[in-house]
Parts: C-alpha cells; structure tokens; sequence
C-alpha cells in the first residue's frame, strides 16, 4: 500500500533565450526523399505524411484506402532542412543547446553540412547536445536525416528479434514495431491504420544561457496532522560538463485568499559529469490554506500556483524559474487480504485492488484512450479534438481514463486538461502486446525515456498509477506468440526491462505512486510468483481485460468476476454520416465491399458483431437499408453488452469488491468499425449516450437471474446515503405508451456502496414474457437517475412491438445558454413504446440523450448548438431511426 498527495501541471518555458526552430518567416524547413525526387516546404512541428498532404504530393490519408496506397511514404527515407540566422551576440552566451522535444524515430542530425550532432532512435525523448563550437554567426544550416521506420524495425529483428513475427494479415500492416520506440499503433492495430511516419514531431529550439536552468520540477507531499509538508525536487541542468551552481532557490505557492506561501534555500554545489544538480526545497500548509482534489464527480478541482525561481549569485547569469498548476489530494492503491472485507473462501481469497483518494474508497468508472490521431504531431498540436474528448469523458461521469501502452506519453495540454476535469490517469508505459528486446541500446534509450517521461508528468495530480505495460505478461504466460519454447529467455528478458530497467527508476523519481509491471496483472500477486504468474487473469487479484465475442454479451450472467475491469469491450460501426467522410462510392456502403473489408482489421469482426446482433435483433438481409441497419444495430448491440458488463462490475462491488470499470475504448483514429464509444471527428456512438446512465452516480440496476427473478441493486456513488426513498417499477407491454401496473419499494443505500435490495421481489410469473418489459426508476429529492430497463426475452421475439406514429417538433422557443450557446426544445410525441429513438442532424451541435428507450407519450430532449439556427430548419433536419421487428 503506497500513499502520496500529487502536485500538477503546466510546466513553462525557462528563462534562457530560446531561438525558436520552428516554421516561421525567420525558419524555413523543407524536406525531401532520398533520391531527391519528392519535396517542398515543410511544417515543424510536423511529420512526413502532414508535409506531403500539404504539398499536394498525397491526399487525405483517412481516406478509401490511403493507408496502403501511401505506404511507400515509410518505406523511402525523408531528411529535414532548416535555414536560419544567429547573431554574434548569440554567440557569446556560455551554454549553447540544440534542443529537439521530439523526434520520430530513427535519425541522424548535422549542423552546417559536415558539422556531426549525434543520432537518434526514441521519439519519445528529449535530446539536447552542446552546439556552442557548433554554431556560426549568420545562416547556419540543420538538418535531421530520418530511415525508415519500416527498415530501421527490420534491420533491428534481424539482430535482436522478439517475437511477434509480424501482426495479422488483416491489420495491413507492417513488421517489427516492438523493435522501435515509436508509437507501437504506427505500425497498425485492431482499431487502427498503420501510418508509420517520420518527422520532427515536437518543438525544436536552441537555449542560450550563462548560468543554469530549471529544467524539471517533481513534487511530494505528506499530510502530519493538520499540515501539509511539500517537498519539491528542482532538476537543474547546465552545460555538459562538471560546473559549479551557486545561487537561491525559491518557492512561492500561492493559496486560497491569495495567500502567498514563501521558501527558500542557498545552493552551491558542482553538479554531475552531464551538467545536472537536483536541489530540494520545502515548505509547510495548513490544512486551512487549500482544498482538497477530487476525481470528476466527487467535488472540485482546485489547483494553486506554484512559482520556482533559481536566482544565481553571479549577476551577470539570467535567473530561471517554472510556473505550475498544483493541487492537494491522497491517493492509495489498497492491495490488502480480501477476507476482511468477504469472510468467505470465495470473494474473500486474494487481495483487493482499489484507489482510495482523500481517505475514501472511490469506484473508478472510465474508459482507456488511444492517440487522438493517428499521426502524432497532430495528436500533440489538435488541443481542441483533446479537450473535446475529455469533456465528452466527464459528461459520462468517468472519473478515470487508461492512457493505453500502444500510444503515446500524451502532450502537457492532456494532462493539464485532465487536473482541470478531474480525470485520473492510468498510464502504461508504452510496451504493448509484444515481448521486447533487451540489448544494450535498447535498454540504455529507454532508461532516458522513463526517466524523462516520469520527472514531466509526476507532479500531475491526475495521474494515479503506472504501469510497465499492456498485456504482455499474459501474452508471454498464455503463449499468444508461440513463445513457449523460448518461455525462460522471455521471461528474463521481460524482468530485465520492467523490473530491473523500468521499476527503479519509477520508484526513484515518484516513491509514493504504485508501480504495476503490467496490465493485466495479479499486482502484488504476480510479483510474488516472480513477475509471471500462473494465471494473470485470477479474479481474486489486480485487474482483468475481458473479451468474449461468441457469449451472450447482452447477459449479465455472462461476465467473470474481477477486483478491477481495465479492459473490455464490443466493436460497433461508426455512423453512416462519419463513413461517409471517407468512402465516397454506393458501392462501398455495404459489408462484402472492399472497403469494408478493408477497414475491419479484427478477425472475423463483422461476423462477431453479426452473431450478437442475431441473437437479440431481427435484420432482414434483403432489407434495401440492411447496411444502415446493420450499422445502427451494431451501435444498439455495442452499448447494450457495455451496459450490461459495466452494470455488473458496479453491482459486484456489494459482492467482490470489484472497483473498477474502464472499458474499451474512448475514441477513434479513423472512420472503421472499432471498440470506441466516440467516432472519428468527435460523435458521440449510442454507447457514449448510454455511458451517461450506466456510469451515473445514482442508479437503480436490475439483474435478471435465470429463475426470471430480478435483483434489484441501488448503486450510490455519493458520500452522502439514501435513506427511505422510493423506486418505481413499471410493467410495460410493447403496444402502448403507458405502464400497465406499477409497484413501488422503500429504498436504501450506504454512501459508496451498491446495495442489494433485498425487500424488493421481483418476477414475470404473472405475464407472458415475450409481451412485456420492466422500467425501473427512483425518485428522490436532489437526486438524478436515469430510468433503467429488464428485457426478459431477446427483443427479435417481443410480442407487441410495431411501428409508432412518431413526431418530432422543435419548439419555437429558443433559450441563450452560457458561453454563446443555444438551447433547443426537441419534443418528442408517440402512441406506443419506441426502442433506441437515435436523432441526427446536419446542424452543428448535439442531443443531450439519445438512443432512448420511449415509454411516454410525450417527451422532451434538449438539442444543443453554438451557433443559431432557425428551429424549424432544425427541426426539418433531424432524421431518426429506431429498433422495430
């Protein structure tokens, strides 16, 4: 059990002159093929397949098949040219950097020609080299030499291979990804395109100074009784070599009332051979200056500014300092014996594996991410796509997101977004579905990567845990890769690079935050069975992935038992609105097309969906809309199985103490059928509107047993109890519009908790099942919960569901909401019970619900836009769908 309090988030530029490297009217970049053939200008920040759309040389790369008629692109090498001035003055500071954030992937560097800087393999370091007898004043000429990623991977297997000896035929893909630290997916996923590119994908600039910088700041807190001790690191860095630092190091927090807490330290001391000094400073808080922070959805989050200055004793050297965001919370990853929560042989072996925050055990509702584009220089820059889809994450009550092991350490607005919602993060290192070589070269680049990656994000208060990586101790224990006659030499090659390589220096640099070698695991478990355990997936320990296309996803009873859900999911289709953003054909809009085929990279994919869609739902192959359909029942049938899952893990808390829920996936990179709850381009999949209710912090959710009893649990995620309210049941047939008995019960709930409802009894022994279904619904002063609904047969055999006369009108009314946005009236009127009600619009905005279960003859939805527009043309442009037999 390991406890810390977090500080967070923005990190600003150090006061050293910065030459800017970036495009400009001051620097022009160009690039350009090995042969010389291929080129123009370039963007930097940037990459190779954003050059070469912008140049006209490609087109939209999300498009048709682009993925593979472009691939050329990763098989050719490309360099990077940039012309710029330096000034005699320039010239005179004492310390001279190159400093490239990042670089992607394989790339030799010169300055000036024939001027050597050094050569990269690792796009997720930053590299810095002492250009001081490098530069000359006027132009000076950089220029970075980039292989290809596709051929720098191969040339690497054929020294040091790990297995796999390729990815699925299906994924058309490429080879060998795990031999590069590149973004694992640029060489294709289940979910994704491979676009493995090159480029300068980060800013790029030289320093000039004379004294030292700041160049990290990580900080500790520990609460002793009514006080907070903050203990904070400064990593300083100067020239490369042993140099002297002298000079005051301060710090100044400011507090609530604008308070302003002050510190501060003399230093002087010879830093290390590479020019770094670490500096420690501290200062002590009344409990009475801050408030505390919160997950989304538990309360507020504050954060405080903290201000750290080096001041240097020599006047002639500049002062440094960096500017963060801070804020105060507890945090513990409880793995502790099971039996005293479940005195029984059953749930009650094993450990628990929950986070508690600010002294209280909290369940984790959530989702994991994957890059938010494909190419990651536009993942870094598109801040608008981000904090979209981390506000869509909160809008579904999550409180956590996975920041998956196939991506990328996510840019500083990410994480700055997520202290600022209150969205924790579980971060992999990035290491997925691969064993990984462990040569010399590979091991000392991401010794710098870990290191690196761990002093930038450590002070954020969302993140929660690390984790070595995804799924790769399962993979090696389950023999995924044909391993197993090679088990030991894996085994210790695995322990060398998450245990030896990584694990110190997680613990080193961020002491108080838990270290997981690998998603799933047994956790504490499978460190104890020496870091592979037996069965990675035992219930009774750490966290699961769960994925069964061939069950009954749809049933409750279906799903396994887990301390922690980290992974699961269902794959659905996006829109026909947002495929048709990237296939232009009618011929392509239909399951045997090649583009079908050719965006479905999961193995007999469709079939999967087709079997759990057949099972429940009733799809005539001859429809003429059968494609439309299908896609809008592979959405049905996707958030209804993630209802159900996410549904269970949230009863099983009374049960298993299962306290975690994040399923599979957030969003998209580009327009295919994928695990997603969130389309290319930003819109929302019924499973998001779904995720609303499932993971609402008041829910009354039903469980149908195989008696055709129902167990009726109250989830209550709120510290605060529910105490003699009220829940409703409805029976409902399927032709009409109105409940056709209603039975209410006395509800309780503990704070925290799901309650079993034990005086709530429950079964269909008076009706025909085929006819009926059951809404449940609680009604409670302050308290917001979603309807929630049983239905006892599959719904192809409902008796009584027919087409309803529906209309949908926009009232003319239209109300101004903050930040310039426009509220509309949707009303909604029926004469019989509509499944799945899904809305659409051309009109830029969104339904506050859809794909909504309608039992009242009148509803009302409210539409939301930023900008005006006329609601009769709303109105005349909403289009609908819905499930009928």
């Amino acid at each position: 059990m390991k406890t810390f309090i977090l500080l967070c988030s923005v990190l600003l530029i150090v006061n050293a002159k910065n030459i800017d490297l970036s495009s400009s009217e001051n620097v022009l970049w160009t690039f350009m093929n090995k042969n010389n053939t291929v080129g123009g200008n370039a963007k930097v920040p940037g990459g190779v397949y954003s050059d070469l759309h912008a140049n006209g040389f490609i087109g939209d790369i999300l498009s048709e098949d682009n993925d593979v008629r472009t691939r050329w692109v990763a098989y050719d090498s490309w360099s990077y040219t940039a012309k710029f001035h330096v000034s005699r003055d320039d010239l005179t500071a004492r310390v001279i950097h190159l400093v490239f954030e990042g670089l992607d992937t394989a790339a030799f560097i010169t300055l000036n020609q024939d001027e050597p800087i050094g050569a990269v393999d690792n796009m997720f370091v930053r590299y810095v080299y002492d250009i001081k007898d490098k530069l000359r004043e006027g132009e000076n000429e950089l220029k970075v030499s980039f292989l290809s990623p596709v051929a720098a991977a191969n040339m690497r297997s054929s020294k040091f291979f790990a297995a796999p000896t390729c990815v699925p035929s299906v994924y058309n893909g490429e080879c060998h990804v795990n031999q590069l630290r590149k973004m694992q997916a640029s060489f294709s996923w289940d979910w994704g395109p491979a676009f493995p590119s090159v480029g300068i994908w980060k800013p790029v600039y030289i320093e000039l100074y004379n004294g030292a910088i700041i160049r990290s700041v990580t900080t500790h807190t520990n609460k002793v009784g009514t006080d907070w001790k903050l203990d904070i690191k400064v990593y300083l860095e100067t020239s490369q070599k042993i140099t002297q630092i002298a000079g005051v190091l301060s710090a100044a927090l400011q507090v609530e009332g604008k308070q302003i807490l002050k510190t501060w330290t003399h230093v002087n001391a010879s830093s290390e051979a590479d020019g770094t000094l670490v500096a420690d400073i501290s200062l002590n808080i009344s409990e009475n200056q801050i408030r505390l922070w919160w997950p989304n959805g538990y309360g507020e989050q504050p954060l405080y500014e903290l201000n750290v200055l080096l001041t240097p004793d020599q006047h002639q050297d500049e002062p440094s300092h960096k500017t963060l965001k801070v804020g105060f919370r507890t945090l513990q990853l409880i793995e502790s014996d099971a039996s005293q929560i479940f005195a029984n042989e059953t749930a009650g072996k094993g450990l628990t594996f929950y986070f508690k925050i600010n002294g209280y055990p909290l369940f984790m509702k959530g989702s994991n991410w994957i890059p938010s584009h494909i190419l990651p220089e536009l993942g870094e820059s598109q801040k608008d796509v981000v904090d979209a889809l981390l506000i869509s994450a909160t809008d579904a009550h999550m409180s956590m997101l996975r920041v998956w092991g196939g991506g990328v350490y996510e840019s500083d607005h990410f994480y700055e977004k997520c202290d600022q919602l209150g969205i924790l993060i579980w971060q992999d290192f990035l290491f997925a579905c691969a064993m990984y070589p462990t040569d010399s070269a590979f091991i000392s680049t991401v010794q710098e990567e870990i290191e690196q990656n761990v002093l930038r994000l450590q002070h954020h208060p969302s993140i929660a845990v690390w984790a070595g990586n995804n799924e790769n101790e399962v993979a090696l224990r389950g023999n995924w890769y044909d391993t197993r006659p090679s088990f030991d030499k894996y085994k210790a090659d695995y322990i060398k690079l998450y245990v030896d390589t990584i694990k110190p220096i997680v613990e080193d640099l961020d002491p108080a935050r838990r270290y997981l070698v690998s998603s799933p695991s047994n956790g504490l478990e499978s460190e104890k069975e020496g870091y592979i355990a037996m069965n990675p997936y035992d219930p009774h320990y750490g966290d699961t992935h769960y994925y069964n296309y061939l069950a009954d996803n749809w049933n409750m009873l279906t799903y396994p038992k887990t301390r922690f859900a980290s992974e699961y999911g269902f794959q659905s289709l996006p829109t026909l609105k947002t495929m048709k953003t990237a296939a232009k054909n009618e011929e392509d809009f239909s399951l045997e097309s090649e583009y079908s085929r050719h965006r479905q990279h999961s193995p007999n994919g469709y079939s999967f969906i087709r079997t759990q869609m057949e099972s429940h739902l009733k799809l005539d192959e001859k429809d003429p809309k059968y494609f439309e359909k299908f896609i809008f029942y592979s959405q049905i049938s996707q958030a209804m199985a993630i209802k159900a899952e996410t549904e269970v893990y949230r009863q099983d808390q009374a049960n298993w103490y299962t306290m975690g829920a994040l399923y599979w996936q957030l969003n998209d990179v580009w327009q295919a059928p994928s695990w997603s709850s969130i389309e290319y381009g930003g819109n929302w999949k019924m499973l998001h509107y779904f995720a609303m209710s499932f993971f609402a912090p008041v829910l009354v959710s039903p469980r149908l047993l195989p008696s055709d009893d129902i167990d009726v649990y109250l989830l209550n995620d709120r510290f605060v109890p529910i105490i003699g309210e009220t829940i409703t049941v409805d029976f409902y047939n399927w032709s009409s519009a109105a409940p056709i008995a209603t039975k209410q019960y006395s509800a309780n709930a503990e704070p925290l908790s799901s309650n079993l409802q034990k005086d709530i009894k429950i079964n269909f022994s008076d009706y025909k099942k085929e006819e009926v279904f059951v809404k449940f619904s609680l009604q409670a002063a302050g308290i917001k919960s979603p309807p929630n609904y049983v239905f006892p047969v599959p719904l192809k055999s409902a008796v009584g569901l027919r087409k309803p006369n529906l209309q949908i009108t926009v009232a003319s009314s239209v109300m101004s909401r903050p930040n310039e946005q426009f509220e509309y009236s949707v009303n909604i009127r029926v004469d019989t019970v509509v499944l799945f009600l899904w809305m659409e619009t051309d009109v830029k905005g969104y339904f506050e619900e859809n794909g909504i279960v309608v039992t009242e003859p009148r509803s009302v939805v409210r539409f939301i836009s930023g900008k005006y527009v006329a609601p009769q043309a709303l109105q005349n442009s909403i289009k609908i769908q819905y499930y009928v037999n």
